[in-house]
């Protein structure tokens, strides 16, 4: 790429979840500029912030082709995704620059994923998901493979400690109202009813229920892991799920440009997103698990910082090291271009396995598994047929 490519462009910078990551690249030595439709929103933020910007329309290619023309790389926060992320990347890919976006909307992974020629051709990346969606879920998903290479199912849940989410992430939801759930089933993406599966797991803060959800790791996961069953699950109250359950009896209902109006007009009357306190003082919770044809299990916990705050973290992340030419040119998922110890490069985030005995059963065996704080795994298999330990041994072996 030519040497005067250096700049970050920030579209969608105004919003909640894209201004926090404009603060976020305000505080480096990057040339940063903002970028979106409201010129208004635009020049209060870039003077607040001491940056330069660009109005810029979507649906005009010649202007998005000025804004990207002597850029290195775009994040793009303007959703729902499912609505802007064509253009953006059909002009990144005009532009040779780099695209990333905060989506964790399993169609536009899909979509993206298409178009791996068309990026490698240019030379460029193309990362979606570099936020809360979907680089600590990545990164667990493909630990838990490197822990048991044979796995062929996975499950994966989050919980989060933020009593509401932003405008934009209400949106995207809204979007996707009346649509039901999605799970991934022998490497096929198979539509299913909203709430089709709740269990109670412990995803590192004590049992919680949880609700199948179409998260990006749907996508995302399977390309990372090649893992072809895999279902995603989010902490919700019970009686928040009950409400979820009746909603399938009103999908078209929810699928009305009327109702969508209705809720989008709700959103704007609600906060802009969780307060810098709550930011500060929010943790979110991952847990997953992965299971091989023999019954053995491998399970791992995260603990991570706030979601919008680890979003404005990861995104900037990823583009230093795109900016460093760190990168590999295609469709990439994080941990595809940077490997399951990404997350661990973002102060607070940790893993909740050590310390912790796992039992999984192998056929009539027993297997007890203990990660110790050297990070060395020790296993005991016994057989619980008989009372005392038939069969038993240790082994030690060094976690990655």
């Amino acid at each position: 790429m030519s040497m005067k490519k250096n700049k970050w462009v920030i579209y969608g910078s105004y919003g909640y979840t894209g201004s926090l990551i404009a603060e976020r690249a305000a505080r480096s030595n990057q040339t940063v500029i903002l970028a979106g439709r409201d010129e208004k929103k635009l020049s209060e933020q870039a003077f607040r912030l001491n940056l330069k910007y660009r109005k810029t329309e979507l649906n005009n290619p010649d202007e998005l082709d000025d804004l990207l023309n002597d850029a290195k790389l775009v994040i793009h926060c303007a959703g729902p995704f499912i609505n802007t992320w064509k253009p953006m990347a059909d002009a990144c890919i005009r532009n040779r620059c780099h695209y990333i976006d905060i989506t964790g909307e399993v169609d536009v992974f899909e979509s993206l994923k298409k178009m791996d020629y068309e990026f490698g051709k240019a030379g460029i990346m193309a990362l979606p998901g570099a936020g809360f969606d979907v680089v600590p879920s990545d990164c667990l998903a493909m630990y838990l493979k490197s822990k048991l290479p044979d796995a062929i199912s996975l499950e994966m849940a989050f919980q989060t400690s933020r009593r509401l989410s932003s405008r934009g992430t209400m949106k995207t939801i809204s979007e996707h109202l009346g649509r039901g759930g999605l799970v991934r089933r022998d490497g096929k993406l198979i539509a299913v009813r909203s709430a089709w599966k709740t269990k109670k797991i412990d995803v590192g803060n004590g049992p919680v229920s949880v609700i199948s959800i179409p998260w990006g790791d749907l996508s995302a996961a399977y390309t990372s892991t090649g893992i072809e069953n895999i279902t995603v699950y989010m902490a919700m109250k019970p009686s928040d799920i009950r409400l979820v359950k009746v909603s399938n009896l009103v999908n078209p209902l929810l699928r009305s440009k009327f109702v969508r109006t209705l809720i989008k007009k709700g959103i704007e009357l609600q906060p802009p997103g969780p307060t810098e306190k709550e930011r500060e003082s929010g943790k979110s919770y991952f847990w997953g698990k992965v299971k091989n044809p023999h019954g053995e299990t491998a399970e791992m916990r995260l603990i991570t910082p706030e979601g919008y705050k680890l979003t404005a973290e990861s995104a900037c992340l990823i583009a230093y090291k795109i900016a460093s030419d760190d990168f590999k040119p295609g469709y990439q998922t994080p941990t595809t271009a940077y490997g399951k110890n990404l997350i661990f490069e973002i102060n607070g985030v940790k893993s909740l396995n050590q310390g912790e005995w796992h039992l999984t059963w192998h056929g009539h065996f027993k297997k007890m598994s203990f990660e110790t704080d050297s990070g060395r795994m020790m296993r005991v298999i016994f057989n619980p047929r008989v009372a005392s330990i038939t069969r038993a041994f240790f082994m030690m072996k060094k976690t990655n």
